[in-house]
C-alpha cells in the first residue's frame, strides 16, 4: 500500500528578495543591500519542506507560461518533487512575491497573484484526478491564494477521500466562518485569527480566546501562532499555550509555512495534537534562524534537534 502523501494546493510564486537595513518610510529612498530571486509562495513552500523532511509530496498549483517560471519551480526539479500537478497558465506571469526583509527579519511582503488566480477547468478538473488519485489517509493543505472554485473542487474532492484537510487562512475575506466546519486544522497568526473571527486578536489572553472559537465553529485543532515563535493550540474547547526556544531573528519569511508543513508531516505520522503543534513551533523556530524562505528549513536531523528544544522547553 502507498504512503500517505501530503497534497499541498496554492500559491506558487517566484520571491523577488530585498535585503535592507531599515524598514521603508514615507519620504526616503531605501537602499537595498542584497537582491535575489528564488523559488516561494506558500503551497511551494509547504511542498518543499514536506519533501524535504521525507514525506511524500504532490504540490498542486499554476505557474505562467514565462521566465520566471523556473525559478518559481526549478528548486523542486533538484528535489525530485512531484510536478504532475504543477500546470502552465497560457498568457500568465508566473506569481511574483515582492519580499523585503530589514536588520530586523521583520519582512513586508507585496504580493502579485497572476497565474496563481487564473485557472481554467481543465486545470481544476486535473486537481480533482490527483486529489482522487492520492494515497489512503493523505492530507490536503490549502491556502486562500487560489480561486476559490478551485478550492471548493479539492475540498469536496478531499472530503470524498476522507482526508483531513488543514488550512493557512490569508487574505481571511476569501473565508466564511461556515467553511471552518470542513477543516480538521487551522493555522493563522493573531491577524488571520482576527481578519476570520472578526474580533480582535492582540495578545495571548485574546489568542486562546480565538482558539476556543475555532473549535466552536468546527474546527478540531486550531493553532494561533504567536509573535515570538510560540502558539496557542486549542482542541475541544481547551488551550494550551506552547512556547518556542529563543532564537536570533534573521529573517521571517516563510516561517508560518514551515509551521503548517511540519504540522501536516506530524498528523501523517499519527501525532497528537499537541505533538503536532510541537512540530509546527520547531519548524518556525528553526527557519527564522536563517535568511531566505526555503533555504532556511532544515533537514530532518537539524528538525528533530529543534523539536527536542521545543519539547524541553515545554517540559517535555
Amino acid at each position: 500500500m502507498a504512503q500517505p502523501a501530503v497534497l499541498s494546493l496554492g500559491s506558487i510564486n517566484a520571491d523577488l528578495r530585498f535585503e535592507v537595513d531599515k524598514p521603508f518610510s514615507s519620504d526616503a529612498t531605501v537602499r537595498a543591500s542584497g537582491f535575489s530571486r528564488k523559488s516561494g509562495g506558500k503551497a511551494a513552500n509547504v511542498a518543499y519542506f514536506t519533501q524535504r523532511l521525507g514525506f511524500p509530496t504532490k504540490l498542486l498549483g499554476q505557474v505562467g507560461d514565462d521566465d520566471l517560471a523556473t525559478v518559481a519551480i526549478g528548486p523542486f526539479m533538484q528535489e525530485n518533487l512531484d510536478l504532475e500537478a504543477v500546470f502552465v497558465a497560457p498568457n500568465s506571469m508566473t506569481g511574483i512575491a515582492v519580499v523585503v526583509v530589514p536588520a530586523d527579519g521583520n519582512k513586508s511582503i507585496l504580493s502579485v497573484a497572476n497565474a496563481n488566480m487564473n485557472w481554467q477547468t481543465p486545470a481544476v478538473e486535473k486537481v480533482v484526478q490527483a486529489i482522487d488519485n492520492a494515497p489512503a489517509s493523505s492530507v490536503l493543505i490549502a491556502d486562500f491564494e487560489v480561486p476559490r472554485i478551485v478550492l471548493e473542487a479539492a475540498f469536496k474532492a478531499a472530503e470524498r477521500r476522507g482526508f483531513r484537510i488543514i488550512v493557512d487562512p490569508t487574505f481571511a475575506d476569501q473565508i466564511e466562518k461556515t467553511d471552518l466546519k470542513r477543516f480538521y486544522a487551522v493555522s493563522p497568526n493573531q491577524k488571520e485569527a482576527a481578519d476570520v473571527l472578526g474580533i480582535e486578536v492582540a495578545n495571548e489572553s485574546q489568542a486562546s480566546q480565538a482558539a476556543t472559537e475555532f473549535n466552536a465553529l468546527g474546527v478540531e485543532i486550531a493553532c494561533v501562532k504567536l509573535p515570538d515563535g510560540g502558539c496557542i493550540l486549542g482542541e475541544r474547547n481547551e488551550t494550551t499555550a506552547i512556547r518556542a526556544p529563543a532564537v536570533d531573528v534573521v529573517d521571517k519569511t516563510g516561517a508560518g509555512d514551515a509551521f503548517i508543513a511540519a504540522f501536516a508531516a506530524a498528523t501523517l505520522e499519527d501525532k497528537s495534537a499537541y505533538e503536532a503543534a510541537c512540530w509546527g513551533v520547531a519548524a518556525s523556530t528553526f527557519s527564522v534562524g536563517r535568511k531566505g524562505t526555503q533555504a532556511s528549513y532544515p533537514i530532518r536531523s537539524e528538525f528533530d534537534q529543534m523539536l527536542a528544544a521545543v519539547l524541553k522547553k515545554n517540559g517535555r
